[in-house]
């Protein structure tokens, strides 16, 4: 007689286990491939949207912007009422050339991409710090609920900042690519805006689970 018992995970013949690799585990390869794959999206996102204006800002090259909420309803093609050295034109979206932009439009373009990628950078070192529990197999701690709702605060409030950083850049730009026009705020709102509030709800409500989860285990540890 011989007695097998077959597991998801294990395959016991004889008393002898032998392990089966879950395919699905989130082992230390991910957690290592997760940590360069977000420090990898950081840095090329900070080269796009911050480095890269500032060289064109050092060479002297025209400062190049597009607007929300601007030129609604205009053909496509050139539009008029521009301010002198600036060229507007209207195609996919509202575009605006500086020939010879000043110091303050150049700083009010980089506004909204510093705060994106500083928002970035601190969801990923909160991430970080999580996934080195989860590396260590210990991913219920408080710490790691406190980790979880930092990373849901920094999304919905982050994006709520961006919009207002959003809106009021475009304004002062727009203000400044045509003649004899205030425009105090431009925005355009999408339903892709709520992306990101969508999520940071969603990890907000898995911190709540994973604070659960620390109840759980300190209870069964006092049962033993």
């Amino acid at each position: 007689y011989r007695e097998t018992m077959v597991s998801f995970f294990d395959i016991q013949t004889k008393g002898v286990v032998m392990t089966v690799k879950d395919p699905l585990r989130f082992d230390g390869v991910d957690v290592k491939f997760t940590k360069v794959a977000g420090v990898g999206v950081a840095v090329v996102t900070a080269l796009f949207a911050i480095v890269w204006p500032i060289v064109s800002w050092v060479r002297g090259e025209p400062l190049v912007v597009w607007f929300d909420g601007a030129a609604e309803g205009a053909a496509e093609g050139v539009v008029p009422g521009a301010a002198p050295g600036v060229t507007v034109t209207h195609g996919s979206r509202v575009f605006a050339e500086f020939a010879e932009a000043s110091p303050g439009l150049w700083l009010a373009s980089l506004v909204p991409p510093v705060l994106f990628v500083t928002f970035l950078v601190l969801v990923l070192w909160l991430l970080w710090r999580l996934l080195d529990d989860v590396g260590d197999a210990h991913p219920f701690t408080m710490a790691n609920v406190a980790r979880m709702r930092g990373i849901a605060i920094v999304m919905m409030g982050g994006s709520v900042v961006l919009l207002f950083a959003r809106g009021l850049a475009n304004g002062y730009l727009a203000s400044h690519a045509f003649v004899d026009e205030v425009v105090l705020f431009a925005y355009d709102f999408e339903p892709s805006s709520l992306l990101l509030p969508g999520v940071g709800l969603l990890i907000a409500a898995l911190a709540e689970a994973f604070k659960r989860g620390v109840q759980l285990e300190s209870d069964v540890e006092g049962l033993v």
